[in-house]
């Protein structure tokens, strides 16, 4: 998995000036801080996610569903929080635990969302 840096210098590359538009060269300053700061703040919750994932014993073939689970877990914890969040999270667990086909176990969806994100998720009724 690439770092933090190594992902922002990729997209810098990709940012340089010669390669853009002159009209839009004016927001690759912007574009470029605003990738820093997610990149920042999202690789290490994805490396906790994977710490997770190998302290549940989680098979490797399950982990890029799990990543999905956590990428829509990210943007839900920018939008919402409180009661808000907790709802959310609680139909998001149930949607994954279904698209997942049985990759995903609800005990390790609210593990991943209480342990990286604080959204205590009670578990679903029998």
């Amino acid at each position: 998995m690439k770092s933090a840096a190594q992902r922002i210098a990729r997209f810098n590359l990709r940012m340089l000036s010669s390669l853009i538009d002159p009209t839009l060269s004016s927001m690759v300053s912007l574009a470029t801080a605003n990738f820093a700061t997610y990149a920042n703040d999202f690789v290490p919750k994805q490396e906790g996610l994977r710490v997770i994932l190998n302290g549940l014993g989680v098979p490797h073939v399950h982990w890029a569903a799990y990543e999905a689970y956590h990428g829509e877990l990210y943007k839900l914890s920018k939008q919402y929080s409180g009661a808000g969040a907790i709802a959310y999270a609680t139909t998001l667990i149930a949607k994954w635990v279904t698209v997942g086909a049985g990759a995903l176990v609800e005990a390790n969806c609210i593990t991943i969302a209480n342990d990286l994100y604080g959204i205590v998720v009670p578990p679903a009724a029998p």
